[in-house]
């Protein structure tokens, strides 16, 4: 799927509204939706080819937005590459959370593979049932010393 169409889809989570579809909301960081509710904000990144670094960046970016009053999570929606798993991007990500743990709001990342978010012209609600049992979820618990 396209960015462009990923960016349309009617992203959902209980208690969340719309707050941006993939326009800047801070200097250079443009996610491809977000969800808000106050100042708790659900991140969501589509990345079709991902790499390891497209996905250290998408980390990094929303640590930096949630600081402050700013809590949230960040939802990465993929399809791996040929050679690679889901549960890949992950583990290699997590040192980068354990080092930046202290500077954010950043409450957990979710991993899902597009297949999964997306099925049958249907949008998965994020953190339902479904949802929680379908991605891979590096959290607070995790991270902590």
């Amino acid at each position: 799927m396209k960015d462009a169409d990923f960016k349309i889809l009617k992203h959902h989570a209980k208690g969340y509204s719309k707050f941006s579809d993939g326009s800047e909301i801070e200097n250079n960081f443009s996610p491809d939706f977000v969800l808000s509710k106050g100042n708790e904000y659900i991140l969501i990144e589509h990345e079709t080819e991902p790499n390891r670094k497209t996905i250290v960046a998408d980390v990094i970016k929303a640590a930096h937005f949630l600081q402050g009053e700013r809590t949230g999570s960040l939802v990465i929606v993929m399809t791996p590459k040929r050679n690679s798993s889901l549960q890949s991007y992950p583990n290699h990500v997590k040192p980068y959370l354990v080092w930046i743990k202290d500077k954010t709001n950043l409450k957990e990342v979710y991993f899902l593979l597009e297949a999964d978010y997306f099925q049958n012209g249907n949008i998965l609600e994020i953190n339902s049932k479904q949802f929680n049992d379908l991605s891979i979820k590096i959290d607070n618990d995790i991270l902590k010393s």
